[in-house]
């Protein structure tokens, strides 16, 4: 059985299907993709990241504490 390895929680190795559970340690020096080695079985991969950016409005009478 493959794992899936889109748009999941952590990087997923298409080679052995290992979670990395420190995904968001990997260093994409400020691009979306690049190139690491599976913490599992070593071989190289090509991961991208994928982000997801949502808003919140509210009125200004609100009693939420203003940023």
């Amino acid at each position: 059985m493959e794992k899936d390895t889109e748009y999941t929680d952590f990087i997923v190795c298409p080679h052995c299907g290992y979670e990395d559970r420190d995904s968001w340690d990997v260093d994409f020096n400020n691009n979306e993709t690049t190139y690491i080695k599976c913490g599992d079985c070593g071989k190289e991969m090509f991961v991208e990241r994928c982000v997801s950016v949502t808003y919140s409005s509210y009125k200004p009478s609100s009693r939420r504490k203003r940023l």
